[in-house]
């Protein structure tokens, strides 16, 4: 069975969810999806790709229509039991909206095996906080930049760090700690930061379209992390 689904408006992370969810159903042997974001097309043409279904990109006028396949030997009877890790570690999607969606469709997937490494996540942009918030801002903000200078001097390298709220401020070009997370990314390390949190602050157009990411994928990292610092 072929389906179609118009994702077009829809916020971060709609798309990836509802076409997760059409894709967990093994009597579907392909989708055709609307989409009108280029984050989005990148966003599941990795979740395509996790899935084992062939992906094909149209640039139509003003939207994209994506085409999932399902691979062949991959299709199985509504009836027949399924496991369902999420997105492969390397897959996690990305994208962003500029809305805050006013309901969260629950994904239709179990917790995704741990093996997913050592995750950091940061949602703030400094290393705790001092006594009085405001005055010791610039001292904790400098202690993070002090500890993510350590991790990458180390040889003990996350597997990802999660940027959320407002530690988006961190990956800012403006920011003393962009030098280190582009010096940990070019490590290998996975860098990226929430799509919805970077609109908030208005720093989307600043960063890179593959580093931004949404909650979906953020949870896919922190739900398979052998372990999350969040210091």
């Amino acid at each position: 069975m072929k389906k179609e689904m118009d994702l077009r408006g829809l916020s971060c992370p709609e798309p990836v969810l509802r076409t997760k969810k059409a894709i967990d159903d093994q009597t579907v042997s392909g989708l055709e999806v609307l989409v009108d974001d280029e984050v989005n097309v990148q966003n599941l043409e990795r979740l395509a790709r996790s899935q084992k279904f062939t992906f094909k990109k149209e640039n139509l006028s003003g939207h994209f229509r994506l085409t999932l396949t399902r691979a062949a030997g991959m299709a199985k009877s509504a009836k027949s039991s399924t496991k369902d890790a999420g997105y492969d570690e390397d897959d996690l999607a990305a994208g962003h909206r500029s809305k805050v969606p006013t309901t969260a469709a629950a994904p239709s997937t179990v917790s995704p095996p741990r093996g997913g490494g050592t995750v950091v996540f940061l949602a703030k942009e400094t290393f705790g906080q001092g006594a009085d918030q405001n005055q010791d801002h610039d001292f904790s903000h400098n202690l993070l930049n002090v500890f993510l200078q350590t991790v990458q001097q180390s040889a003990l390298k996350p597997r990802a760090i999660l940027l959320a709220n407002a530690g988006v401020k961190l990956i800012d070009p403006q920011s003393s700690t962009y030098k280190v997370l582009e010096d940990l990314k070019n490590d290998g390390v996975t860098v990226l930061a929430c799509g919805l949190c970077l609109d908030y602050y208005k720093l989307k157009e600043k960063v890179p379209v593959e580093q931004i990411t949404n909650m979906f994928a953020i949870c896919e990292y922190l739900f398979a992390a052998d372990q999350v610092i969040s210091p």
